[in-house]
């Protein structure tokens, strides 16, 4: 595959979702997130990580691709509110660091982001990821009444036998970004595809039914393909986690295992 043909699809992804969202009904509260490699260095790598969470939160009311600059933008705009970017962008500099052999203390992470949080500086962090991928589930943000966590939401925009869009009368919408999205996947050839909580284990093994389903990809855990490891892990947020420090652990834990397992 190639950018062009990433960007393609982003494109007409784009297109389906401003067919569904009448601009009568939403106006300007609905913008939609282009995702691609943050570098050409991404498709060099010998293992190519993409981490996907459910959806984006914000409010840029505009169209954008999910750059490295725009990364930044938002962590430092809600590093204290929406801290899930941050800590998805730590978990892949760990990954990534100990895929090339370097090992990440949990000092080190820690000081990262304390280091961000004061002085609103994240470039080594950044520099760290920009052989990698970033995307969520759900391409749209910002639509008018949408919960923070609208799960059944995401459930039923890409799994076609579940009704979202009020109109249909079919699923074919569903049907159609179901397609959208594992052609944009597929696009990425990722070696490594991290989902994240529950909605996007629950989410993965439906759209990828005819590979992933009869072997019960675990919650919390991985199934590996001919080409993809797929990983199931925990939401990147503190909620529920007494502190930093335990989510280093499990952002060190997480990547020995997937280390140890691509090397069998």
């Amino acid at each position: 595959m190639s950018i062009e043909k990433v960007r393609e699809i982003n494109k007409a992804w784009e297109e389906f979702f401003q067919d569904i969202f009448d601009p009568d009904e939403f106006g300007n509260l609905t913008s939609f997130w282009h995702y691609e490699p943050f570098s050409d260095g991404y498709w060099n790598e010998k293992q190519k990580i993409v981490f996907c969470n459910e959806e984006a939160h914000g409010s840029n009311y505009k169209n954008c691709v999910m750059t490295i600059d725009e990364v930044k933008e938002l962590i430092t705009k809600n590093d204290k509110t929406t801290p899930t970017l941050l800590r998805s962008a730590l978990f892949l500099y760990c990954l990534y660091k100990r895929l090339h052999g370097i090992s990440v203390s949990e000092e080190k992470l820690a000081e990262m982001e304390k280091q961000g949080k004061l002085l609103k500086n994240y470039d080594e962090l950044l520099d760290g990821i920009k052989n990698t991928t970033y995307m969520n589930l759900r391409k749209e943000e910002n639509i008018t009444g949408q919960s923070l966590e609208d799960k059944e939401g995401i459930r039923c925009s890409l799994v076609p036998n579940m009704k979202y869009f009020e109109n249909d009368k079919d699923t074919s919408n569903n049907e159609y970004n179901r397609k959208l999205t594992l052609e944009f996947i597929d696009s990425l050839e990722p070696d490594i595809f991290i989902i994240t909580g529950d909605t996007g284990w629950d989410v993965l093994k439906k759209i990828y039914a005819d590979k992933i389903e009869l072997h019960k990809l675990p919650r919390w855990g991985m199934y590996k393909t001919e080409k993809t490891l797929y990983v199931s892990m925990q939401h990147p947020s503190p909620r529920g986690k007494k502190s930093i420090d335990e989510y280093i652990k499990l952002i060190v834990e997480k990547t020995r295992v997937i280390y140890e397992e691509l090397q069998q």
